[in-house]
């Protein structure tokens, strides 16, 4: 009891600190809760033995780039989704462009066909109404899904 009365100002500021520290932790739990998760959770799993190098993504942009209607390529891959922006010429028909999303699918492997998804953006350098178009095939799908087909007024 002696020590006590002798440290009590000691006492009170140690129990005041932990206190403090155990409702800053509290905050802290409230405001971002998930500090240590990765972004995409385990939806990554089984990517080692499909990752797409910067090479297959530069193959990808070349080949794609020998058809004469295609005037600019980029490609990028964000997780699990592959993204694919191609600029066409002015005078390509919307079925054409469509068909190139085909073309561009058709460069990966089947391991890869099978675990990323695909989305295709096809634009138009002037302000086409009937672009720009975009696809997105799920790696459970067959086929892509467009965007809805506008009409030229």
């Amino acid at each position: 009891m002696d020590f006590i009365k002798k440290n009590k100002f000691t006492i009170i500021a140690i129990t005041c600190f932990l206190v403090l520290v155990l409702i800053l932790v509290q905050v802290k739990n409230t405001f971002f809760p998930n500090m240590g998760k990765a972004i995409y959770g385990n939806r990554l799993e089984g990517i080692e033995g499909v990752e797409i190098s910067d090479k297959e993504l530069s193959t990808l942009k070349d080949t794609l780039k020998k058809n004469e209607s295609i005037r600019k390529v980029s490609a990028m891959v964000s997780g699990k989704l592959i993204n694919i922006i191609i600029t066409v010429n002015d005078d390509l028909g919307l079925e054409q462009a469509k068909a190139l999303a085909g073309d561009a699918y058709k460069e990966f492997t089947n391991d890869e066909q099978k675990f990323y998804d695909f989305q295709v953006f096809i634009q138009k350098d002037n302000d086409a109404a009937d672009f720009p178009i975009i696809g997105y095939k799920h790696h459970n799908r067959e086929s892509f899904v467009w965007t809805k087909d506008r009409t030229v007024e």
